[in-house]
């Protein structure tokens, strides 16, 4: 089941932590590998950089790092938000 896409502004504060793939250069600096799992955490400024490596995962630039990110937590911690401001 494909997921509608989700509307994003090109800047994003995160309401609370994801879990976020790291995206590093290979040596011939042409292409990507993955990296380490960790956590963007709270209040982390995020930058969409474009699609991702599936259509349920977007590019994402914080603190000058690259990542994929699942949009799936991002549509979590949107409704996390908007639950807050009511």
């Amino acid at each position: 089941m494909e997921l509608p896409p989700i509307p994003l502004e090109r800047a994003y504060t995160l309401p609370k932590s994801v879990s976020a793939i790291q995206i590093l250069p290979t040596e011939d600096g042409e292409r990507t590998r993955l990296g380490l799992i960790t956590q963007l955490p709270e209040g982390a400024e995020i930058e969409f950089g474009g699609p991702g490596f599936s259509d349920r995962t977007v590019s994402v630039r914080c603190s000058g790092a690259s990542y994929f990110v699942f949009l799936d937590d991002l549509e979590a911690a949107k409704k996390s938000m908007a639950a807050a401001h009511m």
